[in-house]
């Protein structure tokens, strides 16, 4: 499966099912098992939080109604310990109030028991795709604010500049500027941010504000830059 899905090599998928009833538990684990990917067991949120980190990927599946910390109050704290991780939630009482609730909290989806395999399934494999998108865009978001991170304020203000279209001479005008040091601070852009040209340079800005947008969290922006400047 993690072959037809075309996942990177070295993102490695868990599935990580929550539920106090050990049968539902084993049912499901067992279908994970059949798609391919790993799948392992907890009773509480308690254990699943105690047993694992921030790091870890794939998805979550759990049960609404759990002994202790309930599925939401899971997600809550997932959260704020930093996990990124979707969450699937599974529930045999479900209504308008639970699923907003969820869904504002960040669950990827509420499935009302009994569900279909298959619709279980297909949410599995969105959360999983979901996940790669959303950390190879993040990864991809750190590499280039890193590069972005180089670039002195003299730089940063010309490269402003040529993305408005702007020759070097209106630049040199505009900031009173010898011609060279407009010339040598474009280089100096381009080299850093490790692109041929300005046209390319537009499309790396464009494609890293899709991303951000993308993401939708101004938390994963605002951490990434936080760690740079750190």
């Amino acid at each position: 499966m993690k072959h037809q899905l075309d996942l990177p090599i070295d993102y490695e998928p868990r599935v990580f099912v929550v539920d106090d009833d050990e049968s539902v538990s084993a049912s499901i684990a067992e279908l994970i098992g059949s798609m391919g990917f790993r799948a392992t067991t907890y009773t509480s949120a308690e254990e699943l939080l105690a047993d694992t980190d921030n790091r870890i990927c794939g998805c979550v599946i759990a049960d609404l109604r759990l002994m202790g910390c309930n599925a939401i109050e899971m997600l809550r704290k997932m959260k704020a310990a930093g996990y990124e991780i979707p969450l699937i939630i599974l529930s045999a009482f479900v209504d308008v109030t639970t699923t907003v609730s969820a869904m504002s909290e960040g669950a990827m989806t509420v499935l009302e028991k009994p569900y279909a395999e298959q619709e279980l399934w297909d949410q599995v494999i969105a959360a999983i795709l979901l996940d790669s998108e959303q950390r190879f865009a993040r990864r991809w978001l750190m590499e280039y604010h890193e590069k972005e991170h180089r670039l002195t304020e003299g730089e940063t203000e010309v490269m402003r500049m040529l993305l408005k279209g702007l020759s070097n001479k209106t630049i040199s005008h505009q900031l009173d500027l010898s011609a060279r040091t407009v010339v040598m601070r474009r280089k100096a852009i381009l080299n850093k941010l490790e692109v041929d040209n300005v046209i390319d340079l537009a499309k790396l800005i464009t494609k890293a504000q899709i991303i951000e947008q993308h993401l939708t969290t101004d938390n994963v922006v605002s951490e990434i830059k936080c760690q740079l400047q750190e």
